[in-house]
């Protein structure tokens, strides 16, 4: 199989949906027809032990490349993007951090139904996946200001309206809500 080689055919595969973007693009077929072996990497027994976590990130964030320069978020499925989201947050990776959470926020500005939920029933998963990040350090404020921004630019957007901010900070953990509640800034 073409992923039995480990992290550099996973690496490969998002690699090429960079390099080769569209669905039209002369590697898009291949690309796709590597996400069933990806998926299955992501949700084997033993993905997320230690000595696998890196591989599995790789694979995620090939899904994300795919996903993103290859299908296109228009052209994903409610079962593809939720099956995605579950993987989230990535716990060492910041490298590839970058591509998986602007992607993140790239379903979050275009309000992507499935994504949001009913009734933006998710955005509190949304906003604990994004602080993981920051805490775990996958997100980087330093090594990725742009992203940071796109973070802030969330967060404020959900705190303007404090009814649904307040909601989504009911079951936020405390160590998050200090983070969450001065910004996304990590110092």
């Amino acid at each position: 199989s073409v992923l039995s080689s480990g992290i550099n055919a996973e690496y490969g595969v998002g690699a090429l949906a960079i390099k080769f973007p569209g669905p039209n693009s002369p590697y898009a077929e291949f690309c796709r027809s590597c996400l069933p072996r990806l998926v299955n990497v992501i949700q084997g027994p033993n993905s997320r032990e230690e000595e696998n976590v890196s591989a599995t990130e790789n694979c995620i964030s090939a899904v994300t490349k795919v996903f993103k320069h290859v299908v296109g978020q228009e052209n994903l499925d409610e079962s593809s993007i939720v099956a995605w989201f579950r993987c989230l947050p990535i716990q060492e990776d910041e490298e590839e951090g970058v591509h998986i959470y602007n992607f993140l926020l790239d379903l979050v500005e275009a309000n992507n139904p499935y994504l949001l939920g009913k009734d933006n029933g998710n955005l509190r998963d949304v906003v604990m996946v994004l602080a993981e990040g920051i805490i775990n350090k996958t997100i980087q404020s330093e090594e990725e200001p742009e992203l940071m921004a796109r973070i802030e630019v969330f967060l404020r957007s959900l705190q303007a309206n404090e009814l649904l901010w307040t909601q989504i900070m009911a079951n936020v953990p405390d160590t998050h809500k200090v983070l969450l509640s001065g910004g996304a800034q990590t110092t």
